[in-house]
């Protein structure tokens, strides 16, 4: 059944020599284009059991959230590129993926799979989003005069930093409502959609940006820790948020180090949820 966690059985036969898809559920949603951001809940276990035992070496129904990336351009395995552009929404597909359409000859030791595994997964199409998706809303009228930078502010469209002369780098983030949603309250305990427009305070220079490219999955708890005024909006919502600089951090056994960043200016666009 789509959306409950699935059990696999593999056969004691040899996997497939091919690339194989088989659907287990058709759904009636709109078909998944390539370069899509697809939100997708999926087990995937290899074909041989290792240590006599079934080889579950990923699970986004354990972790409990699906999981989003862009299809078809790829930045997944192949074998997903392949098979999942052009499925409906609320189709549950079954896939086996030989090493060639999997991680190849080298494998993906992080996850224990050697350059010899079939893999087996279960795949659910929850939503997708467009490279430049949008959600409806209405800009807020009356934003202060000054303390925000000069903002292009055009419902549905991505926004532009035009310039952040004389804001002042803030003590903590510091947030904007800049247009009022009309989709459904966000919900802290699900997982956002956001597009996002990133500049440097000092500079102007534009530092990141995904319109065009796909939305990013950030946890709604993460964003609405630097953006407050988010809490109790709706999705289609947009803000500008100031942030301060942050200090460099060293390598961890479980994080890689990261950089420090100076003060940001950061415009976000709330596009759905899952």
């Amino acid at each position: 059944m789509f959306g409950a966690t699935p059990t696999v059985t593999v056969p004691a036969a040899a996997a497939p020599a091919a690339l194989t898809q088989q659907t287990i559920a058709q759904g009636a949603g709109a078909a998944v284009a390539k370069g899509d951001t697809l939100v997708a809940n999926y087990v995937g276990e290899t074909w041989a059991p290792k240590n006599g035992k079934v080889d579950v070496f990923d699970s986004s129904f354990t972790r409990g959230t699906p999981a989003a990336f862009v299809i078809g351009t790829g930045k997944v395995i192949a074998g997903w590129d392949k098979t999942l552009v052009g499925k409906k929404l609320g189709t549950r597909v079954l896939l086996t993926i030989p090493p060639a359409d999997g991680y190849g000859a080298g494998g993906q030791s992080s996850a224990g799979i050697t350059g010899t595994d079939t893999l087996v997964f279960v795949v659910d199409l929850v939503a997708a989003y467009k490279p430049s998706a949008s959600a409806p809303g209405t800009a807020v009228r009356n934003l202060p005069g000054t303390g925000l930078p000069k903002i292009t502010n055009v419902v549905g469209r991505k926004p532009e930093i035009t310039s952040t002369a004389g804001v002042k780098v803030p003590a903590k983030p510091a947030s904007t409502l800049l247009v009022t949603g009309s989709g459904p309250k966000i919900d802290t305990a699900k997982t956002l959609a956001l597009q996002l427009v990133q500049t440097d305070l000092a500079t102007g220079k534009n530092t990141q940006a995904t319109w065009g490219t796909g939305p990013q999955a950030v946890p709604a708890k993460n964003v609405l820790s630097i953006a407050d005024k988010l809490t109790g909006q709706n999705i289609g919502s947009r803000v500008v948020v100031l942030l301060p600089a942050t200090a460099a951090t060293p390598a961890t056994t479980t994080q890689q180090a990261q950089p420090a960043v100076p003060p940001q200016v950061l415009v976000i666009d709330v596009v759905g949820q899952f």
